[in-house]
């Protein structure tokens, strides 16, 4: 099998993926994002890679890594070969009527909400400070704001505590030309929060992120602590979980659960495609890379995945 991962070439992740696909018998390439041709002529259309021997149509299946501009151009693509070729592709939502190639992070919200039992933080989508005055409605501070785009959305560096109007409408002033969005959010009184990991919708492990001394961002990437959370403890956590999964069609996904300081309610903070996993391994017992691949596997020979911890 052949698998290329696109938007993802160096660093512990690719690495680590491209290590259990050999050891199960596959080829592992990884591509920036940026290297994709689209070549028109007439009715002919050609999909290539700069400088790579390999069109994405000799591959089984794509796992989409994108983050930036490049993405669209991608989901476009990906609907393209997985239509006239069968290329698998992960998430699968990008090309399916279900859910459109016209992709927003506000789907995934509308997808959520629409089922009751999946209680998350109140939140607000607008993109400008002329709307900041009606999205603020019925919020109190503490607030979370979250910016979107870029470098934004990788390792929680987006996500400001902010305390008063005027430090939001600062920070809104400071972002009005980089970030694509800008979404407010409850805050939640918690000591931390919970990654939980699934590939194929199924979950695989999960840990307790705690933050760094003076910050309120449990992510590990931001200096914050890891330890091994056991599932098996909180079953509605899991069923959250996978089924916030499978509702937003996110096959490999991190999903963060905040936990109430006071009630211990858990309340869906977000899901995140195509996670970081270097903590999970480092935690845990899960080989995250493995899965990864047992599922890509599962897909490709239109067979059911079970992760092997079940």
């Amino acid at each position: 099998m052949n698998i290329l991962i696109a938007g993802l070439v160096k660093g512990s992740q690719a690495t680590r993926l491209i290590e259990e696909g050999t050891k199960l018998g596959h080829a592992v390439h990884g591509i920036f994002g940026s290297h994709l041709v689209s070549r028109f002529n007439g009715n002919f259309v050609d999909i290539e890679f700069r400088d790579h021997p390999l069109k994405p149509q000799d591959y089984d299946i794509v796992y989409l890594k994108l983050t930036g501009k490049t993405k669209f151009d991608w989901y476009l693509v990906a609907r393209h070969l997985h239509d006239k070729f069968g290329l698998q592709v992960v998430p699968d939502k990008y090309v399916l009527d279900d859910y459109t190639v016209f992709y927003s992070p506000q789907a995934d919200y509308l997808k959520q909400a629409e089922d009751a039992s999946l209680k998350y933080p109140k939140s607000v989508i607008f993109k400008n400070a002329a709307s900041l005055k009606n999205a603020i409605k019925g919020f109190e501070f503490p607030l979370i704001l979250k910016l979107s785009g870029g470098s934004f959305d990788r390792k929680g560096r987006g996500v400001k505590l902010v305390s008063s109007l005027g430090e939001l409408k600062a920070l809104i002033k400071e972002h009005r030309e980089d970030s694509e969005r800008f979404t407010l959010r409850e805050f939640i009184p918690n000591n931390g929060d919970l990654r939980v990991f699934t590939v194929g919708y199924k979950a695989i492990g999960a840990m307790k992120r705690t933050p760094k001394e003076g910050d309120f961002r449990s992510n590990i990437s931001q200096g914050g602590d890891g330890e091994e959370f056991d599932l098996s403890t909180r079953p509605d956590i899991v069923q959250m979980a996978e089924k916030l999964s499978k509702i937003t069609r996110t096959e490999v996904a991190g999903v963060d659960i905040m936990l109430h300081k006071e009630t211990g309610e858990p309340y869906i903070l977000e899901i995140n495609p195509g996670p970081q996993f270097e903590g999970l391994e480092k935690y845990t017992k899960v080989n995250a890379a493995k899965e990864i691949i047992r599922y890509f596997e599962s897909k490709v020979k239109g067979l059911g995945y079970l992760p092997e911890s079940s």
